[in-house]
């Protein structure tokens, strides 16, 4: 008897170690989906040739949507899915993915549109919201069309419809409004700058700025701050203004001088100690190493110092 049974379990053996085993059906946690619709095989893992029906329309482009126990477990019933959740919180995060045109790229489309209202050239469209975009289909054309355009040039606001696709009936549309303001050209630091460092031209982009954010002791003028060092450190992107800049010091405190007088044919110079810093055109004080007489002079090089006639003296000593 025992025989039997042994050769038995031989002969079934290869049978059950042969037989396919059915994979388990998992739930995915989180879905990304390009199209409308939500399919089976994009909740779950293991549904075979049901991985294509589709059980719900997707969320629109760029938004999510999270769908809880019960729902999953209706919809695996429903489709004759063996699969039950673990726990009440069991829930999926479906997320529809999309291309997003930004608030710039939706300004620029409504200043092309406002193009024959005269606005002036220097103007730039500010959304009243901006944090403003739109999320289309990933498939979807790029192609924006701004519609029912209204504009008060009195108060320079408008408002108006963008349509994309344009002209297409599946299109996104979107309500925007604001206002159209001006700008300028306005020169910027493209590094930070130490106080001592000489700006040069490689120092300074430019950048468009409202013009009321534009105080007036701001440059404009690039001319103007190239060959200038700043009182203070300044950061990269900085607008200047005319007190943020002096220029190069020369000559510092308590440096050695030359100091030099010079009437026709004739030159004097002897050793000084300048009393104060200053740069090229200021007048300073120095006092000569030797008679210890102080006097004025004029920078005009660094640590070369003209003094007028009434410090011949202290030169003469």
């Amino acid at each position: 008897m025992n025989r039997s049974l042994a050769l038995l379990a031989l002969l079934l053996c290869p049978l059950l170690v042969g037989r396919p085993a059915f994979a388990e059906v998992t739930l995915r946690s989180s879905v990304v989906v390009d199209g409308n619709v939500v399919k089976l095989g994009d909740l779950f893992d293991n549904v075979g040739d049901k991985a294509d029906v589709a059980v719900a329309r997707a969320p629109a482009p760029g938004r999510r949507v999270t769908v809880d126990a019960d729902w999953l477990r209706r919809v695996a019933a429903m489709n004759g899915i063996d699969w039950r959740p673990q726990t009440v919180f069991d829930q999926s995060l479906i997320e529809r993915s999309g291309v997003t045109i930004t608030h710039t790229q939706i300004e620029a489309e409504i200043l092309r549109a406002l193009a024959d209202q005269n606005i002036p050239a220097n103007s730039q469209v500010e959304l009243a919201s901006r944090s403003m975009q739109i999320v289309v289909p990933i498939d979807a054309s790029l192609q924006m069309d701004v519609r029912d355009l209204s504009y008060d040039s009195e108060y320079k606001r408008f408002s108006a419809t963008i349509e994309v696709p344009a002209h297409s009936p599946s299109a996104t549309r979107v309500h925007v409004s604001g206002r159209i303001v001006s700008t300028l050209q306005v020169p910027v630091l493209a590094r930070p700058i130490g106080r001592g460092d000489v700006i040069t031209a490689h120092d300074i982009v430019w950048t468009r700025m409202r013009e009321d954010a534009v105080r007036r002791d701001i440059v404009t003028d690039a001319e103007h701050i190239i060959g200038l060092t700043p009182r203070q450190e300044m950061r990269a992107g900085q607008m200047v203004a005319a007190n943020d800049l002096q220029k190069p010091v020369v000559v510092t405190r308590g440096a050695l001088v030359t100091m030099v007088l010079r009437s026709g044919t004739m030159s004097l110079s002897a050793q000084g100690r300048a009393v104060e810093e200053g740069s090229v055109g200021d007048v300073i004080r120095i006092t000569n190493t030797h008679s210890n007489l102080t006097v004025e002079g004029k920078i005009t090089a660094p640590n070369i110092v003209t003094v007028t006639l009434n410090g011949a003296s202290a030169l003469a000593n």
